[in-house]
C-alpha cells in the first residue's frame, strides 16, 4: 500500500501538518494575548488583585524559561536543518530536493514563531506594573 506512495506527497503532508501547528499556535497566541490585555485593563483601572500580580510574576518567569529553552532548541536545530538540506541535495536532483526542503522551511518558520510569541508574552507582561 505505502510502496506506491510518492515521497513528495509525504513531504507535502508533513508540511501541511506543520502549517496546522502554526495556525493552532496563532489561535493559542490570540487567546493568551486577550488574557494579558485583560490584565493590562485591570492594571489601568487599579483593580489588580494579589492573585493577578502573582500570576503575572509567575508567568514572566515561566515564559523566560520557555524562551531560553526554545532559543537553545533553535540553536540545536539550525545545524540539523542544514545537514538535512544537504542530504536532500545529495540524494535527490535539484527540483526534487527543493520540494523536500519545503518541510524544513515551514518547520523553521514554526520554531521562529514560537520564539517570537514567548518574547511578546514576556514584554507584554513586564508592562504590567506589579
Amino acid at each position: 500500500m505505502f510502496e506506491n506512495l510518492p515521497l513528495e506527497l509525504v513531504s507535502n503532508i508533513l508540511s501541511l501538518i506543520v502549517i496546522g501547528l502554526i495556525i493552532a499556535k496563532f489561535i493559542s497566541y490570540k487567546k493568551k494575548i486577550a488574557v494579558i490585555e485583560g490584565l493590562c485593563q485591570l492594571e489601568e483601572d487599579k483593580k489588580l488583585t494579589p492573585e493577578d500580580k502573582e500570576f503575572v510574576s509567575t508567568s514572566i518567569k515561566e515564559y523566560e524559561i520557555l524562551l531560553s529553552k526554545q532559543q537553545a532548541f533553535n540553536k540545536l536545530m539550525y545545524p540539523a536543518f542544514i545537514l538535512i538540506a544537504g542530504i536532500f541535495f545529495i540524494f535527490f536532483d535539484f527540483a526534487e530536493a527543493m520540494i523536500h526542503i519545503n518541510i524544513l522551511v515551514v518547520t523553521y518558520i514554526y520554531l521562529f514563531i514560537k520564539t517570537i510569541h514567548y518574547k511578546n508574552f514576556i514584554n507584554l507582561l513586564r508592562k504590567i506594573n506589579i
